[in-house]
């Protein structure tokens, strides 16, 4: 199967940068096998089974979500003013309120609106992670997947007490290697297994060493939420600093897609650049929490850095600008951070924070064809004086026209492809309304109480 895009503006995102104002984009199967010109590919290509003409749109990579927690969009309107507290006060008293059902039913329809945004790779970490790989396989996304672990005994942290628990640890963690000896490396490759930690202050020195052990003998990739305010907490827990714990006990390395490090200091900085781990930046979550991760300083010791779009936000051109906004209000200058360099960020930086950079990430031939198609037509998007400085500065998930992920047309004018949205949407809704009835019940309202209250 051949097809052809062409007369498109295509952005390749390649070491060049290459631009072309009238090119085109030639599939076979499920890989790129020509990009250029249009006039050039259309006589090579003239026998194509497909053919789409793409004049007016930018033809550009599918975006790379390096940290996603896609059921917690059940916190939308909840947890944005609530500041440092959200993992103690919702995060994890949801994560024993909310049923697997519910958190399916919110999950799926993040899947869906990301997918339609032009994300075409997730990093997904979230207890019951393991409920939605079946989905994206489904709809044809391609993702990382791995059960956020943590061992705190969730009555004693009410309580205000840090309680490890061992039964709770051996759970989630049998729970976490079934996902990935049941997923990994499945859907013709499109789903890796992953480990991933909830936080430090929430993982006991038996967890981590666990999870290093499973991630050397099972050969998989590891996440983890480090530097994310909570190295008070770390200090009082175990009993020393949050990164010398972290690299006691073998969290630390090239494997790891480190997320947040917003509370980071600078001898912090460069321990995590030279271990060789990849910092997934989130700037459209931490914003709403007053942090700017450093990630000038980190790039500038060599470090990987990508975005992560997190929790319950959906449209990843927002996450552009705030990458772009953050670290120009952090240096206090304009010229930070150009408008090329966030798209590369966005695409084969995240992809090559999973590994999975040969594959994904930029148009070029032998790649597969994980792409997005812009319609330039519309409001916002017209003058497209520059397709690069337009897309980042103006676009939005509603601007997506088509999707493809493996060559396959996942999205098409603007719908994933095979689902109900409105069934999806109504489900999602009723989901969310019931885990927050049961949430109230269980702590007097919509946020619990803080355990020094």
């Amino acid at each position: 199967m051949l097809t052809l895009i062409r007369n498109a503006t295509v952005l390749t995102i390649d070491a060049q940068r290459t631009v072309y104002a009238d090119g085109a984009v030639a599939i076979e199967n499920d890989r790129i096998v020509g990009v250029g010109p249009s006039e050039r590919l259309v006589e090579q290509y003239k026998d194509a089974n497909t053919v789409i003409d793409a004049r007016q749109q930018v033809v550009l990579p599918g975006f790379v979500s390096a940290h996603n927690h896609l059921g917690y969009a059940v916190f939308r309107g909840r947890a944005e003013d609530i500041g440092y507290d959200s993992t103690q006060r919702l995060y994890l008293p949801m994560s024993a309120a909310m049923t697997r059902d519910e958190r399916q039913a919110i999950g799926c329809v993040a899947i869906a609106e990301l997918l339609r945004g032009g994300v075409t790779t997730v990093l997904e970490m979230e207890e019951d992670a393991d409920l939605f790989p079946t989905f994206i396989e489904s709809v044809g996304m391609r993702a990382g997947i791995g059960i956020m672990v943590n061992d705190l005994n969730l009555e004693q942290l009410a309580q205000g007490n840090t309680v490890f628990d061992e039964l709770e640890r051996d759970k989630q963690l049998r729970q976490a290697v079934q996902l990935i000896e049941q997923w990994h490396g499945k859907a013709n490759g499109r789903i890796q297994g992953y480990m991933a930690l909830t936080g430090l202050s929430s993982s006991s020195p038996q967890l981590l060493r666990a999870v290093r052990e499973t991630v050397d003998s099972l050969g998989v990739r590891l996440s983890a939420h480090l530097g994310f305010g909570e190295s008070a907490l770390v200090k009082k827990v175990h009993g020393m600093s949050q990164f010398d714990y972290a690299n006691k006990h073998g969290v630390l390395g090239p494997d790891l897609v480190a997320v947040h490090c917003y509370e980071v200091d600078e001898a912090e900085t460069e321990v995590l650049a030279k271990s060789g781990a990849h910092l997934a930046h989130c700037p459209l979550m931490n914003q709403f929490r007053g942090e700017i991760a450093p990630i000038q300083d980190m790039r500038a010791q060599g470090m990987n850095v990508c975005l992560g779009i997190d929790n319950y936000f959906s449209d990843y051109f927002e996450l552009l600008r705030a990458c772009i906004a953050v670290a120009r209000i952090r240096a206090q200058r304009p010229d930070v951070l150009s408008a090329p360099e966030v798209l590369e960020l966005a695409t084969i930086n995240a992809a090559r924070a999973m590994a999975i950079d040969k594959d994904v990430g930029s148009l070029e031939v032998g790649k597969k064809a994980d792409l997005q198609m812009v319609d330039m037509h519309r409001y916002g998007l017209t003058p497209t004086n520059d397709p690069v400085c337009t897309l980042v500065y103006h676009a939005h998930a509603k601007d997506v026209h088509t999707v493809m992920v493996d060559g396959r047309i996942v999205v098409a004018d603007g719908k994933v492809v095979g689902i109900d949205e409105d069934s999806m949407i109504e489900a999602a809704g009723l989901a969310s309304d019931s885990a927050w009835k049961s949430f109230a019940a269980q702590h007097g309202g919509y946020v619990a109480q803080a355990p020094d209250a």
